[in-house]
């Protein structure tokens, strides 16, 4: 039968297995031998082996092996006397080192005893000194106290005899102060109700107002449901708007072919309108249309392409208006959600380049065909600062119209915390007045407006629609 059994494997050791004899017993050297010791032990007995294999002789093996034990044993037995003696004399020089540590501090700790001893004792007589001193100035002060006392007492029957003739003066004066105030709070009550009278008046006009205004959008929501109405009412906003703004006059000409929305004649240039009231992006196929319907027309030297509430395919988001030359003489200019912009600053914008354009084409057609390269290069270098002022004009319109937001929230913030305050200052007059006069009713009645509702979470707007 064969010693070895397994071998396996684990993290940096290997664990061999072997089989025994059930009476053997195993040497304690081995037993208490390390790693290095007993894989010198195992290489010498597998030479050992190889050696008994090549000896005959049962006497000379059993000599050698004696002898070789016997060796064996006398150096594991240094060996591990060396070991203890160290550990044994390693662990004599710290029991001396500890016992020295406890000695000195032993005595550290006694002297600081005797301090803490002393400490007190010169704490404990301070004590009792302070303790005499106290006794003895509250002894003073009560003595001090008393004679006060025996002083109070007369000034108080001294007093007494006049408590009737100040009590008498207080009544008449506390009247007298009542009357004026009583005065006061009439005339405050009768300003504040004037002045509650103008408020409700004010807000009595006001809800009339937003009353129009949401019949208004009830009307413009029922329009826009239909593609048809929502565009005649863009074009209509868009005619009234710049008719009254900058006094242009608009003809109609979507009844006309290929010839835009709105035509008119502007510094005496004549200039297409093409107007998009869209709930989404205009389509590239809406300026095609436009680019067609301005190439059917060499006359007109500007076209204006709006888009009231919505962007424009196919043209850069970051930019709400666009100017672009087309067909050689031919100017576009595009604008995106004109309604969030500042409508008098756009309006204004469009003017300019009206002018613009005019003046180009006269000098374009007062030039012969030699200057149109010397034009050209003179617009591409403008072109550069038109951008730019165009991009901080873009920037400018938003931030007004972004403050003109906040101002009108603000003020509309303001006017009802004024309008609270003033009705909470009539009604605590009002309240102080009835218990003056002895006619408050307590009322534990809660107000419901006062309790505030829950905030509705807004509902999620339906998917527009193309038209």
């Amino acid at each position: 039968m064969k010693a070895f059994v397994s071998y396996t494997v684990s993290d940096e050791l290997s664990v061999f297995t072997f089989n025994t004899n059930r009476s053997y017993q195993m040497p304690v050297s081995l037993l208490t031998s390390d790693i290095e010791q007993f894989e010198r032990i195992l290489n010498f007995s597998s030479k050992l082996i190889d050696l008994e294999k090549s000896l005959s002789d049962d006497y000379i093996k059993e000599t050698v092996f004696a002898d070789y034990m016997k060796t064996l044993e006398t150096k594991s037995s240094l060996e591990l006397m060396n070991k203890l003696s160290g550990l044994i004399q390693t662990i004599s020089d710290k029991e001396i080192a500890f016992n020295e540590q406890i000695k000195k501090v032993r005595s550290d700790h006694e002297r600081e005893i005797s301090v803490i001893s002393r400490d007190k004792k010169k704490l404990e007589d301070d004590a009792t000194a302070i303790k005499r001193d106290l006794e003895q100035g509250l002894d003073r002060e009560l003595k001090s106290l008393r004679k006060q006392i025996c002083d109070k007492d007369a000034e108080l029957q001294i007093l007494s005899k006049s408590e009737n003739l100040i009590r008498d003066q207080c009544a008449m004066e506390s009247n007298r102060l009542i009357k004026i105030i009583e005065e006061k709070n009439l005339q405050q009550i009768q300003s504040i109700r004037e002045s509650i009278q103008l408020k409700e008046e004010t807000l009595e006009q006001r809800e009339a107002r937003v009353l129009q205004r949401e019949r208004e959008l009830e009307t413009t929501v029922q329009r826009n449901a239909s593609s048809s109405f929502r565009g005649q009412d863009g074009e209509a906003f868009f005619e009234t708007l710049v008719e009254t703004k900058m006094n242009w006059k608009l003809e109609n000409t979507s009844k006309i072919p290929r010839s835009c929305d709105y035509s008119s004649i502007i510094h005496n240039s004549p200039v297409f309108f093409e107007v998009k009231n869209y709930t989404t992006d205009v389509r590239s196929e809406e300026v095609t249309k436009f680019l067609r319907d301005m190439k059917e027309h060499p006359e007109v030297h500007i076209g204006i392409f709006v888009s009231l509430n919505t962007r424009i395919a196919g043209k850069d988001q970051t930019k709400p208006i666009l100017i672009e030359w087309i067909h050689d003489t031919q100017c576009a200019v595009y604008i995106q959600s004109f309604k969030e912009l500042d409508i008098d600053y756009t309006l204004v914008f469009i003017d300019q380049v009206i002018k613009m354009s005019r003046s180009y084409n006269k000098l374009i057609q007062s030039s012969s065909l030699s200057q149109e390269s010397i034009l050209q290069q003179r617009i591409d270098k403008a072109r550069v600062y038109m951008e730019r002022y165009m991009n901080e004009t873009m920037n400018l319109m938003r931030h007004v119209v972004n403050d003109q937001k906040r101002h009108r929230e603000l003020v509309e913030s303001s006017y009802s915390h004024t309008l609270s305050i003033l009705k909470s200052q009539s009604e605590g007059i009002h309240t102080a007045l009835e218990i003056l006069t002895d006619q408050y009713e307590e009322n534990n009645t809660v107000d419901q407006t006062l309790i505030s509702e829950a905030p509705k979470k807004p509902k999620k707007k339906a998917s527009a629609t193309k038209n």
